[in-house]
Order: structure tokens, then sequence, then C-alpha cells
């Protein structure tokens, strides 16, 4: 692994699960909540036998016939490739919809290595560490806000670097199954999962206790989940729902916020960056929705930035827009 500072470092949390384009899923903006994670750790083993057999170029090359057939057939994940494509000013015909998916599953493959511990294949690029090193030093946790984005395996070069602990938000079927197969793997679970339970809100005290003991918690503010309020803000110049979570819990745990994303560029380049937020976010009563809107702008308007830095990162293979 080649990694080198040109400004500084950071890195780019996201859940286990991007959304795999799923031929039959149809519905809102909460249908990447019902695709089957059983498909979703079915298809991660075969990428790991896979790559074990024929190594990273070779399953490389498997990939692209496996994302040809995805780009033909898997009609919902091509229409929202189309629509956000589209928006971004990006040509959205059927090779731009191939290009999208395909790096969706580079990164996948990628992960594989990743989890092990294996950065050699790969070059790091950071940019913005002394950000997490000040928060680190500080002894105060913060919030590590990103989006299904690139990758966030990669924040296990920081993890082993930096001694760096960071838990990871995700739902509970999901922390569930993903951590039983990264621990067939071997993992290194200095990345630990905080799994989250729609019906049992207890998980918000081991997020309390980790930002209190100094750690980071990585939350993605690009999908709203299961009962979740959401707030609408302008996105690629149409309204779009993003959850008011990741604002409401920063605000009860009064830490500060660091946006983190991880962006992949072919063959073997990830671009990890880390830029504040906030040092502290307020919801004043009385204003409380109106500061939840202003939280999720500015994150809209940064993460637009980083998909027009990488345009093919972004890995919401839904009707994104379809829910405002």
């Amino acid at each position: 692994m080649t990694t080198t500072s040109p400004d500084s470092s950071a890195l780019a949390p996201q859940t286990e699960r991007a959304v795999a384009p799923d031929a039959d899923a149809d519905g809102g903006d909460q249908s990447w909540m019902t695709t089957p994670e059983k498909g979703t750790v079915l298809g991660a083993r075969i990428v790991v036998w896979t790559s074990r057999i024929l190594g990273r170029r070779g399953a490389g090359l498997l990939l692209r016939v496996i994302v040809f057939y995805y780009a033909l057939f898997a009609r919902t994940a091509r229409r929202a490739s189309r629509d956000y494509l589209r928006r971004s000013g990006r040509p959205a015909g059927f090779w731009g919809v191939y290009r999208h998916v395909l790096a969706f599953a580079r990164c996948a493959l990628d992960r594989v290595y990743f989890v092990q511990g294996d950065f050699r294949p790969f070059e790091v690029y950071h940019n913005g560490l002394h950000h997490l090193r000040d928060a680190q030093k500080s002894g105060r946790g913060a919030i590590l806000l990103g989006a299904h984005m690139g990758s966030f395996e990669v924040m296990r070069t920081l993890a082993s670097e930096q001694e760096l602990t960071i838990n990871i938000l995700a739902y509970w079927e999901n922390a569930r199954m993903i951590s039983s197969f990264l621990a067939g793997l071997g993992a290194d679970f200095t990345t630990r999962v905080i799994a989250i339970r729609p019906k049992d809100p207890s998980y918000i005290f081991e997020v309390r206790d980790a930002i209190e003991r100094g750690e980071f918690v990585a939350v993605l503010g690009d999908r709203v989940g299961i009962g979740e309020k959401a707030v609408k803000a302008p996105f690629f110049g149409a309204p779009a729902r993003f959850p008011a979570g990741p604002y409401t819990l920063a605000a009860i745990l009064k830490c500060p916020v660091l946006l983190t994303f991880g962006l992949f560029t072919a063959p073997n380049r990830y671009d990890l960056y880390c830029e504040p937020f906030g040092e502290r976010l307020e919801l004043p009563r009385g204003a409380r929705t109106e500061a939840l809107q202003a939280y999720a702008q500015r994150y809209a308007e940064r993460l637009e930035h980083y998909c027009q830095l990488a345009p093919d990162n972004w890995f919401n293979f839904f009707d994104f827009w379809g829910g405002a």
C-alpha cells in the first residue's frame, strides 16, 4: 500500500450494506431496506471465493461480466442510476450506468482485502487527517458523518495507523449477518458495529458510551431509515429527503461532527477526505425543524461537491428523489 498526505488525511465510513442492484425491487425511498440481506452476504461470499482463486485483477474481469448483466436487466438500479447521472450532468446511457455499477462492484470487491487488513494492492491518499488527530487529542469523541459513497472500509488504514477506535452504526439484521461474515474472514474488528434496532432505542446509550470514551461513531446521512424523521433539502437541483437522526444525535451528545468521504478511482486509488461540519450542533427550541433543515442542506451541498469529484462513487440504487 502507498500512503501519502498531500494535505493530511481522513476516512470515509459507510455501513456494511450498500444497496446492490436489484432486478426485482421497486418502491420509494425506503426500498433499500427491503432488499434481502442474505443476497448481499451470498454475493460477498462469491466475491471472496473469486478473488482468492483469480486474484484482484482476475476477479475484476469477472465483475465486468456480472455488471454488464445487471446493467441490462436490473430495471430499478438502471432507472435510479440514470436519474442520478442525468441530475449530476453525466452521460446517462447504458455505458454510463455500466460504469456507475462497475464502480460499486469494484468497491465491494476491495472490501474483501480491507476487512482482512491487506492494503498492499492500493494507493491511499489522505486529506484532512489533522481534524481527526485534533479530535483524538482532545479526548472527546466525534461523529463521522458520511454517505453510501466509495468505500468506508479504507478507514481501517487509519484505524491501524493512527490507533483510532471507530464504531459503525448499522441496522440490526445487517450488523448481525455482516459481522458474522466478516468474522469468518478473520476481519480486524478495530472498526466495530453498533446495531440500530428501530424498536429498541437502547443502542443510543452504546453510542453515548463510545463518544464519552473518546471514540468515533460513523453515521450515514443519505438514507432515511424505517420510522425515521426526514427533512428535505435541495440536492442536484431538486428536493430530496435526508435523515434528521445524525443531527439530532450530535445535538443530544454535544459532540463535534466531521464529514468523511472515501472516493475510489480505478484501478486501485482511494482518496480519503475529512472536514469539519460542526463543533457543536444546536437545535433551538421553537426552531428545531428549521435547524435540522439547515444542517441537512449543508450536508447535501457538501455531498454534491464530492459527487462531482467522483460521480460514479455514489451508491444509492433506488428512487432517491421519488419520496420528496
